[in-house]
C-alpha cells in the first residue's frame, strides 16, 4: 500500500566518500540532508565529496515517470535498505543535476517529485472493515529510524534502556476509555467482526475483563503470523507482540517494567529485548547492533528498537528509536 507522507525525499550534501573493496564502479558515502537526517549509501565513482544529491529515504516509492531511475523498477519502485558487497546502502543517492533538482540542503522534495511512501498491509480477511478514523488520544505506531534523531541518542548516552527485537509484521492497537473499547489498525479504528485480527486477539486475551481493571489505557502490539509479510517466523496461526502501553489519561507511555509486568500477568506475548547502559555508539556499531537471528526461528530479524526503561522525552520526544537490519530480506 502507498500513502502520502512528506520527508520522504530531501536535498542532500556528500559528506565523505570511501571505497568498497572489490567495487570498480560504485563507492561508499555519507550523506547528510538537514532534517532529514545523515545516511549511508552508495554512489557511483562519478560523484565527489561536497556534490549536491537528492537522498530517497527508506521505503519511498518512486513514480516510474523518472526515467533517471528506471533500474529501480526491478525493485518494484521501492528503496530497501540492504548491504550491497557489504557496504550499508539504507537510502537511493542521485545526483542533484541529473534529476534537475535545486535546492538547499534539507529541502524537503517530496511532492516536487512525486514521492510516496509504502505502508505494510494486512490481507482483508485480517484487518476487518474500517469503523472510523484513529482516535486522536492515541500516538499512531511510527518509529523514528535512529538517522534522524541525532538529538535523542545523546540524550540516552549514560541511560539504562532496552533493546528489543523489531518484528516484520503489522501494528495493531486496541484500548478501553471509559467503558469503550476499540480495535485499531495502524491508521483505522474496525468494526468488532469475527474476522477482524484485532479483535479475535482481545478476545483470546480477554481483555474486554482485563483492561478496566487497568484504567484507559491502550495496548500497541505488532501482529506476525500466516497471511502477514510472508510470514517470516513460520508460524501456524497470528500471533501479537505487545511492544508500547499507552496511559490514555496522563497522555504517556509506560516503561518497560510496567509493560513486561502486565504482560506476563494476563499472559500476552510482548517483544524480547535486552538491557544496556546506552553508550555513544557510531552508526556502524548501531547497524552492526541490529544484525541478529529472530529467536523463534534461526534467519535475520528486522531489526531493534532502542528506547530508555525508564519513560524518557527530550523537547516532548520520546527517547526511542528503530535500527534496520540490513541482513533482512523481506519475503
Amino acid at each position: 500500500m502507498e500513502i502520502y507522507k512528506p520527508g520522504m525525499a530531501f536535498v542532500g550534501r556528500i559528506l565523505q566518500l570511501s571505497p568498497i573493496p572489490e567495487a570498480d564502479f560504485i563507492q561508499r558515502a555519507e550523506v547528510v540532508c538537514g532534517k532529514g537526517g545523515k545516511w549511508s549509501g552508495v554512489v557511483r565513482k562519478e560523484v565527489n565529496e561536497g556534490d549536491k544529491v537528492i537522498v530517497f529515504l527508506p521505503d519511498s516509492v518512486i513514480p516510474s515517470t523518472h526515467p533517471e531511475l528506471d533500474f529501480m523498477e526491478k525493485y518494484h519502485w521501492r528503496v530497501r535498505p540492504m548491504r550491497l558487497r557489504g557496504c550499508p546502502s539504507e537510502v537511493l543517492i542521485m545526483p542533484a543535476d541529473v534529476m534537475k533538482i535545486e535546492g538547499e540542503i534539507g529541502m524537503d522534495v517530496t511532492d516536487l517529485l512525486g514521492v510516496m511512501k509504502y505502508e505494510k498491509e494486512i490481507p482483508v480477511s485480517l484487518s476487518g472493515i474500517m469503523a472510523g478514523a484513529f482516535p486522536i488520544f492515541i500516538p499512531k505506531t511510527d518509529e523514528p529510524n535512529f538517522q534522524t534523531v541525532p538529538e535523542l541518542r545523546e540524550a540516552l548516552i549514560g541511560q539504562e534502556c532496552s533493546i528489543t527485537t523489531k518484528y516484520d509484521g503489522s501494528s495493531q492497537t486496541f484500548y478501553h476509555r471509559d467503558g469503550y473499547f476499540g480495535g485499531c489498525s495502524r491508521n483505522w479504528e474496525l468494526n468488532d467482526t469475527p474476522i477482524a485480527a484485532v479483535w479475535a486477539i482481545a478476545r483470546k486475551f480477554n481483555l474486554m475483563e482485563e483492561l478496566p481493571k487497568f484504567g484507559n489505557i491502550a495496548l500497541q502490539w505488532e501482529i506476525v503470523g500466516p497471511g502477514i509479510q510472508g510470514n517470516p517466523l513460520k508460524f501456524t496461526k497470528v500471533e501479537p507482540r505487545l511492544f508500547d502501553i499507552w496511559d490514555i489519561d496522563n497522555q504517556q507511555y509506560l516503561g518497560r517494567d510496567t509493560l513486561v509486568e502486565f504482560a506476563e500477568l494476563i499472559g500476552i506475548p510482548y517483544v524480547i529485548g535486552m538491557r544496556i547502559i546506552y553508550q555513544d555508539f557510531t552508526d556502524d556499531e548501531l547497524r552492526k547492533m541490529a544484525e541478529g537471528l529472530y529467536r523463534e526461528l534461526g534467519k535475520q530479524r528486522e531489526g531493534i528498537v532502542i528506547r530508555s526503561v525508564k519513560e524518557m522525552r527530550v523537547e516532548g520526544e520520546r527517547l526511542s528509536f528503530k535500527v534496520i537490519n540490513l541482513l533482512y530480506k523481506e519475503k
